[in-house]
């Protein structure tokens, strides 16, 4: 029993220490494999890191500045000992927003050696995605805090009491906080390239400031006609101008934007003052002879040479061939021309100063046209007309007495002078009624769009509204030149503004307050090459917000030219000062007079004495202006009343513009000097065929 017992122990002892002896190699294997294992992958994250550091050394100053794919680096490049990087390579591409997509990519390595001793190397590739700095980034953008948009400017705008802003706020110019209370700019980063009038307001209560901040290229560099050349659907306003015959006519265009894309309606209108009808101008060129008998060949000319030394034509007879300039009988036009009809004898080419006005006294025709006796008012010319030069007679209309508010007074703010023309900042007109039969160049017409749609009205004006489902961007040109249909040889313009006469909302928007859906796949980009005005409309909150309604804008706003203005110089204040024009000095007109009598229209004015608040413009999204634009006028200032005209404001910056996408073709902001500031859209380790380390 003793033998048997000694030798038991013996083998139970050996058992456990050949058990514990496994236990303790497998558990240093473990360990060592263990040890291996994050050796390796201490090396992975360092072969990264060397990527990283080629793309920051090698690449980011470099990729602003490339138009087409460039190898920056090619070999190894040691870096402090640690590995090398190699492989940096730069490219650029446009997505399907219209955004310039810059991306860097580049290799980095590690070396070390394993267990046995032998070296090894581990690769990674890392890529990195950039995208330009967008005006759709700031929440509110100027040119300059110069005052714009309308009529009776002040001196300056400042930031008072009632405004809280969040986000990125900019100016170019200087920036001017009140003297009677501070902005709230807590969870605002601002900036001001020419420095900032703090008065008693304290920048440390602010996320950020900058008073000398870099000046941001504005209107952005091409980006207008990189819009254009990629728009989805062209509208155009501009086709009932410069005809051979007829009155210069404009075109409204209106959108409204519904589910799965938006409804487009255009129709024709005139600017007053708006002539009395007559024989529409006709073109012929210029004879030198100056007897009826030899007057053929679709031409017109006076009976007296041009007076070289006076300038001035010594006539008192036109001649005027019975074929224009096409070959097109004209005898019928001829016709409706009377004694006592005001003409004008004029270039066809409007670069050229050659005019001639005056009066018909007589009319006699004959087989090849018509004579006219004429008397002369006033005439202008640099020289003579030339033979065969296209010249244009023109029938000057009285004003049409039947037509409200039918004096240049209503409708514009400059003198009528012959030379003045409409500004970015005056007056500017929206209100042109469809006609009773509905829309009269284009019916309400549907039109179903893709997932990101460009829209682009040439030459003309856009009134827009309505619930946005998808994603857009709205383009406008700078200004069109048309003649006046009162006189046909005086030019003025319309500036192309985009107007909002109805709340412009995401489709998932809260329809209560605006507040926009963090991560919502809906976006709108406003680009007008002019202004950008909220119309005096019952939706609106027009005649002090009669209806109780706020207006609510879900958008990137980008008024190249003008201001994001309230449209305050129509409005229904007591005092006619401030509601009516200025009949004798337009140039210092402060109303158009209609105000009174619109919302609804009416024959006899109606008024809400010193107030014609309109409630709140509830804003989400972002602001770029040239001029910083009105929102409310009063006292103190050229609009002398209280409380005033406007909306109060209640602004938010809409962060799916910097945290997921901006409106397509939105344009991108370039500093002064032609350079970009890029901001990262992505970034990653790409996937590599050398994973598992190579053994050198």
């Amino acid at each position: 029993m003793k033998l048997f017992s000694s030798g038991s122990v013996t083998l139970t002892a050996v058992i456990f220490i050949f058990v514990s002896l496994l236990l303790s190699t497998s558990y240093l294997k473990y360990a060592m494999s263990a040890g291996v294992m994050q050796k390796y992958r201490f090396e992975e994250t360092k072969a990264l890191y060397l990527a990283e550091t080629g793309i920051n050394v090698e690449a980011l100053p470099v990729l602003p500045k490339i138009t087409s794919p460039v190898l920056v680096i090619s070999s190894d490049v040691q870096f402090r000992n640690m590995g090398t990087y190699r492989d940096v390579y730069c490219s650029t591409f446009t997505d399907n927003m219209g955004q310039n997509i810059f991306m860097a990519r580049g290799k980095g390595t590690s070396y070390f050696k394993n267990t046995m001793g032998q070296p090894v190397s581990v690769t990674r590739e890392a890529n990195l995605q950039m995208i330009p700095e967008s005006f759709a980034h700031f929440m509110y953008f100027t040119e300059s805090e110069e005052p714009g948009g309308g009529p009776g400017l002040g001196s300056y705008v400042s930031f008072g009491g009632s405004d809280v802003l969040e986000g990125k706020v900019h100016t170019n110019g200087q920036m001017q906080m009140s003297s009677w209370g501070c902005p709230d700019f807590t969870n605002a980063r601002v900036a001001a390239a020419q420095g900032i009038a703090y008065n008693n307001c304290n920048p440390d209560q602010w996320l950020s400031a900058n008073d000398e901040a870099v000046e941001i290229s504005f209107p952005p560099n091409n980006a207008h006609q990189r819009a254009i050349e990629n728009a989805d659907f062209v509208f155009t306003a501009d086709d009932l101008l410069f005809q051979s015959s007829g009155r210069d006519t404009l075109i409204m265009t209106e959108i409204e934007f519904v589910d799965n894309g938006f409804m487009i309606s255009q129709w024709a209108y005139q600017i007053p003052p708006i002539g009395a009808e007559g024989p529409p101008p006709t073109t012929f060129r210029w004879d030198l002879d100056t007897s009826p008998n030899l007057l053929n060949d679709r031409r017109i000319a006076f009976d007296a040479p041009w007076d070289t030394l006076t300038g001035l034509y010594f006539t008192d007879t036109l001649f005027i061939d019975n074929e224009d300039v096409d070959g097109n009988d004209i005898s019928n036009v001829l016709d409706d021309y009377e004694v006592g009809d005001t003409i004008s004898v004029f270039a066809a080419d409007p670069d050229s100063n050659k005019n001639w006005l005056g009066i018909i006294i007589d009319i006699s025709t004959n087989v090849s046209g018509a004579i006219f006796t004429i008397s002369n008012l006033m005439q202008s010319f640099e020289n003579g007309f030339v033979d065969a030069e296209e010249v244009t007679l023109a029938f000057l209309a009285s004003p049409d007495n039947t037509i409200p508010f039918n004096r240049f007074a209503n409708y514009h703010s400059h003198l009528n002078d012959g030379w003045s023309l409409c500004d970015t900042s005056g007056f500017h007109h929206f209100d042109f009624d469809i006609p009773p039969g509905g829309p009269d160049i284009m019916p309400t017409t549907m039109y179903y769009a893709g997932e990101q749609t460009v829209i682009y009205v040439r030459n003309g004006q856009v009134r827009v509204k309505g619930f946005v489902d998808g994603q857009y961007t709205i383009v406008t040109d700078k200004n069109t030149y048309y003649r006046r249909s009162d006189d046909f040889t005086i030019w003025d313009r319309v500036w192309n503004n985009i107007w909002i006469v109805d709340d412009l909302i995401y489709e998932d928007s809260n329809p209560m307050t605006g507040e926009v859906v963090y991560g919502t796949f809906n976006r709108l980009g406003l680009f007008s090459g002019a202004n950008i005005i909220l119309a005096n409309t019952e939706a609106n909150g027009a005649r002090n917000n009669n209806n109780g309604i706020d207006i609510i804008v879900n958008a990137a706003m980008l008024a190249s030219e003008g201001s994001v203005v309230a449209h305050y110089w129509q409005n229904t204040i007591s005092t006619a000062a401030y509601n009516s024009p200025n009949l004798v000095n337009p140039a210092t007109s402060l109303g158009d007079g209609r105000g009174p009598r619109r919302n609804p229209n009416s024959s006899l004015p109606s008024y809400t004495g010193n107030s014609d608040l309109r409630g709140y413009f509830r804003f989400w999204g972002s602001m770029a202006q040239k001029k910083r634009g009105y929102m409310k006028r009063n006292a103190p200032g050229p609009y002398n009343v209280s409380p005033g005209i406007g909306y109060d404001k209640d602004y938010h910056y809409d962060y799916n513009f910097t945290d997921f996408s901006i409106p397509p073709y939105f344009p991108a902001a370039s500093r002064a000097d032609g350079s970009m500031s890029l901001v990262i859209k992505a970034y990653g380790e790409i996937p590599t065929n050398t994973k598992e380390g190579t053994t050198q």
